[in-house]
């Protein structure tokens, strides 16, 4: 049984960099140090582990941001160990993160990720509730592990944590959708193959944007692709967020994947 709790000490706070190293493959001169983590914890930040009985499973880590009079959360990073994917520890991880920071007095929990990376879309979107309107060209600057070979751009995700979508996903998480409305692009090809063709302009109140459900395999295959990729998926969402569109959730049709974006409430 899985148990997420605050660290206690800096020999858990270490724990991190090993769960770093694990889920994301960076060299140690990318890793966030536990040292930074320990002393962002003592000025009002959280660093969280999930543990499986004497195991540290995965990790979250924040702290608190202020900019406009506003103050909220900013989830900079959640990893887990690649035996423990797909176990449910990520969600406790963000489950137990919503409730700690709501405690302390704020409602609103930000982080950023790799619109390539399907499968942190759908848990993003799908299982939280959370959605993007902000694009960072290469964010981080990163270049190995996880995501080397192509620039780390970032989407910018908002997490309202008392949001009636919010909510109704904690209760309940419905499967991925079909995608409705009309395409952000057109492809070809299909699997590790697929290729972007072309950008359109519709302007539909939901559109959805068709991505490679694997960016890694793509990796693998073809390099020049994977950059192919990511300079046609920047330039859409960047189209997008400018006319007024969020991204919402991640759809599927078969083995194929879209960003599903509206401009209606959701």
């Amino acid at each position: 049984m899985l148990e997420v709790r605050e660290a206690k000490t800096v020999d858990e706070v270490r724990l991190t960099e090993e769960i770093q190293l694990e889920a994301w493959g960076f060299s140690e001169r990318e890793l966030a140090p536990h040292s930074s983590l320990v002393a962002s914890q003592h000025a009002g930040g959280l660093v969280a582990l999930a543990w499986s009985g004497e195991e540290a499973v995965g990790f979250v880590f924040g702290f608190p941001a202020w900019r406009a009079g506003r103050a909220w959360h900013h989830s900079h990073m959640l990893a887990v160990r690649p035996a423990w994917r797909n176990s449910g520890a990520a969600l406790l991880l963000k489950r137990f993160q919503r409730e700690w920071v709501l405690a302390q007095g704020m409602d609103l929990v930000t982080w950023t990720f790799d619109p390539l990376l399907t499968r942190n879309a759908r848990f993003n979107f799908g299982k939280l509730g959370a959605y993007a309107a902000r694009y960072y060209e290469n964010f981080y600057g990163l270049r190995t592990g996880l995501y080397a070979g192509i620039p780390a751009d970032r989407l910018l995700v908002t997490w309202e944590l008392n949001a009636p979508r919010v909510l109704k996903r904690l209760e309940r998480i419905p499967p991925p959708p079909e995608p409705k409305g009309a395409p952000l692009n057109l492809t070809e090809g299909e699997g590790v193959a697929l290729r972007p063709r072309a950008l359109l302009e519709p302007e539909a109140e939901w559109v959805y944007l068709e991505v490679p459900p694997d960016i890694q395999a793509v990796k693998a295959h073809d390099m020049a692709l994977a950059h192919a990729w990511r300079m046609h998926t920047r330039e859409a969402f960047k189209k997008a967020f400018a006319r007024g569109y969020r991204a919402v959730d991640l759809a599927r049709r078969g083995a194929r994947v879209y960003y599903q974006l509206t401009r209606a409430p959701v």
